[in-house]
C-alpha cells in the first residue's frame, strides 16, 4: 500500500502545489547521493573547525563530532535516496561549509 501511495498519491499531492514533480524528485535523489558520498568528509572538516576554534585539544573532540556528523549525513543521504519519490527541501547544509562570521579585512601593499 505504501508503494502504491508513492507511485500514485505523492505525485498527485505534489502537483497541486504547482511545482514540477520530476524536478523535485530528481533534486532529492541527487542530494541524497551527494550526502551519502560526501559523508566521510565530515570527519576531517569537523576536526579542522574544532582545531581552529579550540586549539590542539580540538583534534579529539573534532574526531568524535565528525564521526557523529558523518553518521548523520550518511543516514540523511540514505533516507533521501530511499524516499526520493516524495519531494522535500534540503535538511543539511553542504559538507565543509564555513560558518558565517565577521569578515576578515586584508590589506594589500
Amino acid at each position: 500500500i505504501f508503494f502504491l501511495f508513492l507511485s500514485l498519491g505523492a505525485p498527485a499531492l505534489y502537483a497541486e502545489g504547482g511545482a514540477d514533480y520530476g524536478v523535485g524528485i530528481s533534486q532529492k535523489l541527487g542530494r541524497g547521493v551527494l550526502n551519502l558520498v560526501s559523508s566521510p568528509l565530515e570527519i576531517p572538516c569537523t576536526m579542522g573547525n574544532e582545531v581552529s576554534e579550540t586549539g590542539a585539544g580540538g583534534i579529539v573532540s573534532g574526531l568524535f563530532k565528525g564521526l557523529a556528523f558523518f553518521v548523520r549525513r550518511a543516514w540523511v543521504g540514505a533516507t533521501e535516496i530511499g524516499t526520493f519519490m516524495i519531494p522535500m527541501e534540503a535538511t543539511l547544509p553542504p559538507v565543509c561549509q564555513k560558518k558565517s562570521g565577521p569578515a576578515v579585512e586584508t590589506s594589500s601593499q
